[in-house]
This record gives C-alpha cells, sequence and structure tokens, in this order.
C-alpha cells in the first residue's frame, strides 16, 4: 500500500511537472497580439513592435511590468499601458497616448515633438488637437533627434516658450507658435488670441501677463490681437474674423494679406489696457 501511494505520488507530481513544462514550451503560444486605443501619434505596428512581443512567444514567459515599461520608454507620448492574457493564445495591449504633444510643421510632413523638442515619429498627416511650430527648419528628421537649425536664437526661443506654457498650464490652450524671427514672437491661443511678444527680452515675465489676461481678463469670445511686446504691460484689440485671419496669417505664416478695411468701432469697445506693477513676474 505505501509503495503504492509512493508510485501514485511520483506520477502525480511527474504530470504537474510535465504540464507546467508544456505550458511553458508547447501550449499556450502567442498567436495574437491586438493593439487597443484611440491612437493619432503612433501606429498599433508601432505599438506592437516595442512591446518585444512576437508571435510563437510562450504567453507565460514575460513580464507584463516590463513590456509596459519598454512600450512607454520607446513611445514618449504613451501615457498609459495595460497588457492582459486571454488564453490559450491571445494578448491584449491597451494604450492611451499622452495629451499635448507638439507638431512641427516641415516640408509637407509632420514631425512629432516631446516637450523637450525630441522627434518621435513623421507623419504624411495629422489630424489631432496639437500645439502647431511654424518658421523653423530642422537640420534633421530622424525620430530620435532633438531638434536644430540654422537659426538658433528660433529653436531656444521655441523651447522657452514651450516650457513656460506647460509651467503656466497653458500648453492645452496653445493652438500654433512661430519662433522664427526673433524681433516679433507670436503665439495663437484657442484659435482666437494672436500674442506679439515683440522680442525674447524679459519673455518669463510676458508669459505670466500671457496667464494672467487669459484667465482673469479675457472671455471665451473675444477675438484679436494680444500684445505683450512692452514688458509690464499688455494690450488687447479686437478683431473682426477678416482683419484677425490676415494678422494670424502674417505671424504664423508670415504670408501678408490685406484685410478689408474695419467698420467704424462702436462707442465701449475700445482696446483693454493692462499694466502690472514692478512686482508683477
Amino acid at each position: 500500500m505505501y509503495i503504492r501511494r509512493r508510485i501514485t505520488a511520483i506520477l502525480i507530481f511527474i504530470a504537474i511537472v510535465t504540464g507546467i513544462v508544456l505550458s511553458m514550451t508547447v501550449f499556450f503560444n502567442i498567436e495574437n497580439i491586438e493593439v487597443k486605443g484611440k491612437l493619432e501619434i503612433y501606429t498599433k505596428q508601432e505599438v506592437s513592435n516595442a512591446s518585444g512581443l512576437r508571435k510563437g512567444d510562450n504567453i507565460f514567459r514575460f513580464s507584463a511590468y516590463n513590456t509596459k515599461n519598454r512600450i512607454i520608454h520607446d513611445l514618449p507620448y504613451i501615457s498609459d499601458v495595460v497588457i492582459k492574457r486571454i488564453l490559450p493564445s491571445t494578448v491584449t495591449i491597451s494604450v492611451k497616448e499622452a495629451d499635448n504633444a507638439l507638431v512641427m510643421v516641415c516640408q509637407g510632413s509632420y514631425l512629432i515633438l516631446t516637450q523637450d523638442l525630441k522627434i518621435i515619429n513623421s507623419l504624411n498627416t495629422y489630424s489631432g488637437k496639437s500645439l502647431m511650430i511654424y518658421g523653423v527648419d530642422p537640420l534633421s528628421t530622424k525620430p530620435g533627434d532633438m531638434i536644430t537649425a540654422e537659426n538658433e536664437s528660433a529653436v531656444k526661443n521655441l523651447r522657452d516658450m514651450v516650457r513656460y506654457l506647460a509651467e503656466l498650464d497653458l500648453l492645452s490652450d496653445a493652438t500654433a507658435v512661430n519662433s522664427s524671427d526673433r524681433l516679433d514672437l507670436a503665439l495663437l491661443m484657442n484659435g482666437r488670441v494672436l500674442v506679439r511678444f515683440g522680442t525674447a527680452g524679459d519673455l518669463e515675465r510676458k508669459f505670466l501677463m500671457l496667464a494672467e489676461m487669459m484667465h482673469n481678463q479675457l472671455s471665451e469670445e473675444d477675438r484679436g490681437i494680444l500684445d505683450l511686446s512692452v514688458s509690464g504691460k499688455a494690450t488687447f484689440a479686437p478683431r473682426d474674423d477678416a482683419a484677425f485671419a490676415a494678422a494670424v496669417s502674417e505671424s504664423m505664416f508670415h504670408i501678408k494679406v490685406d484685410p478689408p478695411a474695419p467698420e467704424p468701432e462702436p462707442e465701449g469697445e475700445a482696446e483693454t489696457e493692462t499694466e502690472t506693477g514692478s512686482e508683477t513676474g
């Protein structure tokens, strides 16, 4: 009886070990890798490639934690990853892209950038809602490279402007920027407020005034030009659609368009001017 029990126990042990070995080698190999989530910056194939998973790999012999970190490391604008094993042979990778990617319009294509101006992708078309960068002609468009240009001041000013936007929680409201003219830095906010900074002098203080105007002074219906070129002073000039479009064309694309002659301004709609004392900024 004792010997029979020993043999039974050994056989059970062998069966368990064999089952484990088979499940880790022969059975439960990956046949399907499904990428889920709304993607605008990356493709599903790029996410799958970044995961390092391959068809034929065993479904139990990879670390979901390490795979998640690999995807986020290789694809900086992926903000969240959830990986699930669905037996017998499917792995799902659910991803979410981060908000506030930067998009540089360049030679008929779109360079997707991180906030520190690193190139992460190049697309032929782009339909997402991101800050569009104009006026900088990069020396390289290779993913992984940092943006450089012959106009070094344009890159430096762009980097500073993006940093201030992020620090003041304004990046999601920024529509377009052009830093190519060192005497006339321009920014479009919410598609309706054209900001003219003049030079990069005292730029941090100018951005503090921009935040004050956007949060506390201007309404969601205001459309026009916000002049911050004089440090410590903000002047907002309302514009009708045609005049505003002409101003944006000149500041963002450096294309001059002559708008129709403006109608007489009704009383009570004069330019709004805000000044700050020496303590601001």
